[in-house]
């Protein structure tokens, strides 16, 4: 097991890691069972791309800050969609640290990520703020 991520781990500008995953249809099932199956509902439509996306974002996050301290909190959240994702293609997640502070007595960090579709078109960008527990 490798060292948990503090504070002093992040380096902003530098990458943090990458995680690829597969927009496959056990995906697009599983979020249909919380949102709906039918065209009515927003299944198989821009909506729900969307949705999926921001969960293979942060799924990324989870796979590349690991292992992580308890008791940080994800105070803010910005996402920007580009592209839509296809189902069957790899959505390739490269997390870096856009950067850190320490405000009011509380260890801020700021994580970038960015999803590419196969063809290394840019699908979105997220931006994590966080606030860091040791």
């Amino acid at each position: 097991m490798s060292a948990i991520v503090t504070y002093d781990t992040f380096e902003p500008g530098k990458t943090m890691g990458e995680a690829v995953l597969l927009l496959d249809d056990s995906h697009a099932r599983s979020w249909q069972k919380i949102f709906g199956d039918t065209a009515s509902s927003g299944a198989n439509d821009a909506a729900e791309a969307a949705g999926l996306l921001v969960a293979m974002m942060m799924r990324a996050y989870l796979a590349v800050v690991t292992p992580r301290p308890p008791g940080n909190v994800h105070a803010r959240q910005r996402f920007s969609l580009h592209a839509l994702p296809r189902r069957g293609e790899a959505v390739r997640t490269v997390i870096r640290c856009d950067g850190k502070e320490i405000k009011r007595e509380r260890r801020y960090v700021e994580l970038l990520a960015q999803g590419t579709g196969d063809d290394g078109r840019v699908l979105y960008e997220g931006r994590l703020s966080l606030i860091w527990a040791a």
